[in-house]
């Protein structure tokens, strides 16, 4: 297993036996190579890493073995790349943007209502967080509708909220491309049952398009 190697890179067998350079070599790409390190990181490889570090660290261990710790150090930092691919650099690697910003403003009918929203790509679909400043509660009988839109004029709603003691912070989702939709609208609604978009609009945004994939 992944695991396995990694320790042994770091540490060596428990008899005291060390793999040959080419051997480590071998070791590092099977490692970089396993499905499983890039599926779902080791539970235990960053207690791994730093194992080794402090191994390193301890008085004159560099300067006594500069092989094994130039090998140490190179298994440490497999470890470590992949671990932050899998949690930190899959956008980097699939081409899509990890986070877009879209900057909100009010309409004439909320002018002081600002904002921002930002989208986030989920396996299911895109995470939005709405901030938002000085857009008063939606009253009751009426709520507050997010939308996407497209430069063609089809909406696509991203959900409902009401801001009512709820502070100013809100999670819609989307399941369609933000590079099809690139326009964030909020509307007004009343509780009518009509499910299309009214004509209220209180606040919208367009991604960048410096942002759009």
């Amino acid at each position: 297993m992944a695991e396995d190697r990694i320790e042994f890179l770091a540490s060596g067998s428990t008899s005291g036996e060390k793999p040959a350079d080419h051997e480590r070599l071998e070791m590092i790409r099977a490692i970089l190579d396993d499905e499983s390190v890039w599926s779902e990181p080791p539970h235990d490889v960053g207690d791994a890493i730093i194992e080794a570090i402090s191994q390193e660290a301890g008085p004159g261990r560099l300067s006594q073995n500069p092989s094994r710790s130039r090998w140490q150090w190179a298994a440490a930092f497999a470890a470590a790349a992949a671990l932050a691919l899998v949690v930190g650099l899959t956008g980097v690697l699939t081409g899509e943007p990890d986070e877009i910003v879209v900057a909100m403003e009010g309409t004439e009918l909320e002018a002081a209502a600002a904002g921002e929203a930002t989208l986030r790509p989920t396996g299911d679909g895109w995470w939005i967080g709405l901030q938002v400043s000085d857009l008063p509660p939606a009253t009751e009988g009426t709520y507050y509708e997010g939308w996407v839109w497209s430069d063609e004029g089809d909406g696509v709603s991203i959900g409902t909220f009401h801001l009512r003691g709820e502070g100013e912070s809100v999670v819609l989702w989307s399941g369609v491309d933000p590079a099809n939709y690139p326009m964030v609208w909020v509307t007004l609604e009343d509780e009518d049952g009509d499910p299309s978009a009214s004509d209220r609009i209180v606040m919208r945004g367009r991604i960048p398009d410096d942002q759009l994939r």
